[in-house]
């Protein structure tokens, strides 16, 4: 039941959100959106497992134009 109801939740809203499933290495994390599947990013946020986020919120550390 508390997954149809996050599922809904997520369907009205229209924006994609990612949960954090794990946490990799130090701010590494394995995301997943039901529409847009997985997702690893590197960020200097501290992100909590399990909690959802746009990734518009997360500050993603880019590597190809890391400096």
């Amino acid at each position: 039941m508390k997954k149809l109801l996050v599922i809904l939740v997520l369907f009205l809203t229209g924006c994609v959100k990612y949960q954090v499933v794990s946490e990799v290495r130090v701010n590494m994390y394995h995301l997943h959106s039901p529409k847009k599947g997985a997702e690893i990013l590197i960020t200097r946020d501290s992100l909590e497992i399990g909690k959802w986020y746009k990734l518009k919120q997360v500050n993603i550390i880019d590597i190809d134009n890391y400096k």
